[in-house]
């Protein structure tokens, strides 16, 4: 459930900023496991989506983008990056297109598993209530709860019927921007899958694209090595990592088992 304030600070820390907007049905919390794995240089603010009204209408893209460019004018400063997932890379794109004048140099666009272009495919808006939950569960555009079905129903669908809306019947329309853009994907997304984000990557002349091993959610579901990709756009240092214990020494009189050989370094997809 979409609750708090507008924007969120995640974390204080360096002068690097992590802009992060959220997914369909998400919110500025969406973002809490990715923050787990942030160092103390960089700064993360995410945005929470705008309040639902009664009986107003939902935004639409550049109404989001609007919103978005106003919640977060004193953070869209670099160096830094500003992170849309799902839902929230079309908007970002929006709002960099809407805003060029103003955008900083130094600050990248990262678009993370982007809608696929043009009108949405599925008619997901006209579903009742547990064939929305279905499919979003199939499509893996919701996370996993351990809940009854009628309480995710209830915390979750308003919120993803309403960022659904923001795409309309003309959905998103990617065009270059000024801005540097990278995209990131997860390797076994059915939403965004690489051949898609590989037709972006041309149309939005990007800078790069990076994967993820996983699925749609792969900001939540996969926080460390979305963290990894996300210093690599940077132009950050890796991380390090704890150096292996070293093996014991020999004592006259006593075996010591060899130890198991190590396993082979990730290779990095790019």
């Amino acid at each position: 459930m979409r609750t708090g304030p507008d924007r969120l600070v995640l974390r204080e820390g360096g002068p690097y900023r992590l802009v992060c907007l959220p997914y369909a049905g998400g919110s500025a919390r969406s973002f809490t496991r990715l923050v787990r794995q942030v160092t103390e240089d960089w700064t993360v603010v995410a945005a929470q989506p705008p309040a639902a009204h009664a009986h107003g209408t939902p935004p639409d893209l550049d109404e989001l983008a609007d919103f978005y460019a106003d919640l977060l004018a004193t953070d869209l400063a670099g160096p830094g990056i500003v992170l849309g997932h799902s839902l929230g890379a079309a908007v970002a794109h929006r709002m960099a297109q809407r805003h060029a004048p103003n955008w900083p140099a130094d600050l990248r666009l990262v678009l993370s598993a982007p809608p696929r272009p043009g009108p949405p495919r599925y008619a997901l808006a006209g579903l009742d209530d547990h064939s929305l939950l279905s499919v979003a569960r199939a499509r893996g555009i919701v996370p996993e709860l351990e809940l009854p079905d009628e309480l995710v129903i209830r915390l979750l669908l308003p919120g993803l019927r309403r960022d659904l809306a923001a795409l309309g019947g003309r959905g998103w329309n990617p065009e270059p921007v000024g801005p540097p853009v990278h995209l990131l994907g997860g390797t076994d997304d059915p939403v965004s899958p690489p051949a898609v984000l590989t037709e972006l990557a041309d149309q939005l002349a990007a800078r790069g694209t990076r994967w993820v091993p996983g699925g749609h959610l792969v900001v939540m579901d996969q926080p460390e090595a979305t963290y990894a990709a996300l210093r690599k756009i940077a132009g950050c240092a890796p991380l390090a990592r704890p150096r292996p214990a070293a093996p014991p020494t020999a004592v006259a009189g006593t075996a010591i088992a060899p130890a198991p050989a190590a396993a082979a370094p990730n290779a990095d997809p790019d």
